[in-house]
């Protein structure tokens, strides 16, 4: 648990470092312009029940992504061609955008604060579930 807390302080601390001062402080995740998100924290979870803390990694899932809601792409930034998901649904309610799509027999919902980048999201596939926290700030 310390190891997990650890590298989400490293990740999170790795992603504030890519936002220049005058982009986080105009805080506008709004979709507006691409953004880098890291997924600190993963939660993976089975139809038995029973649910583990997990890295991205360990689940074959990306850390860093480049959301891309104009271009409607998310892009994983660890892979050696860069592999990209298409956004199927972009949608803005109550402060919050909602990202939705599909890859490999899977569906995922992304929701980023637009004020404060904070992201979360679920990826469900048959028999398992995984439900992501992070952060995202502009390039």
């Amino acid at each position: 648990m310390k190891l997990l807390a650890a590298m989400g302080a490293v990740l999170s601390a790795a992603v504030m470092c890519l936002a220049p001062p005058q982009a986080a402080a105009a805080g506008k995740y709004d979709g507006s312009a691409p953004m880098i998100c890291g997924a600190m924290m993963v939660t993976e979870c089975g139809a038995d029940g029973k649910c583990l803390y997990r890295t991205a990694e360990d689940v074959n899932l990306p850390a860093l992504l480049r959301v891309d809601a104009k271009a409607m792409k998310i892009r994983n930034l660890e892979a050696a061609k860069g592999r990209e998901s298409p956004i199927k649904n972009v949608e803005h309610m109550n402060g919050k955008m909602l990202l939705q799509g599909t890859e490999s027999d899977r569906g995922w919902t992304v929701v980023i604060h637009e004020d404060t980048g904070k992201m979360s999201g679920t990826v469900s596939a048959d028999g398992e579930g995984f439900v992501i926290f992070g952060q995202c700030a502009l390039p």
